[in-house]
């Protein structure tokens, strides 16, 4: 009993694609190969999304002086350098490096352009919105 109350080291839980805080069940075969498929084909949509959102950046900043961002300041692979995992995990945490950095640096990339564009702020407050705290209130515009 005391010894569990002091080990602070999270369980986790692996399988060929994971590494886990959470305990995920099996699905049939068949099911992982479709979720799995599924998780993946969003590479595609996300690389046009990430060039698309790059030659976005790259016209607009230019043309009104914005300062640009970054990709690489949102996305970094080192997890692949971890030698408790196996390929598939590595390529699983690269993935998600890349999808979580590029969704991060797409977000800021809209937030800059908001910053610079449509400097109001929104009637009621959204999360992920901070960026807006010296906006012009929205009250001043009705």
């Amino acid at each position: 009993m005391y010894r569990a109350a002091i080990d602070h080291t999270p369980r986790v839980y692996k399988s060929f694609f994971t590494v886990s805080k959470h305990p995920l069940p099996r699905p049939p075969f068949v099911v992982e190969f479709i979720a799995g498929t599924l998780i993946w084909s969003v590479i595609i949509p996300l690389v046009v999304l990430h060039v698309w959102v790059w030659l976005y950046q790259e016209v607009y900043f230019s043309v009104y002086g914005i300062p640009k961002l970054k990709h690489s300041d949102f996305v970094t692979f080192d997890r692949n350098a971890l030698k408790g995992l196996n390929i598939g995990q590595k390529l699983a945490c690269a993935y998600c490096a890349y999808a979580n950095g590029t969704a991060a640096w797409i977000k800021a990339v809209i937030n800059r352009t908001e910053v610079y564009s449509c400097a109001i702020k929104h009637k009621t407050p959204i999360i992920g919105n901070d960026h807006q705290t010296d906006f012009a209130p929205y009250d001043d515009y009705v």
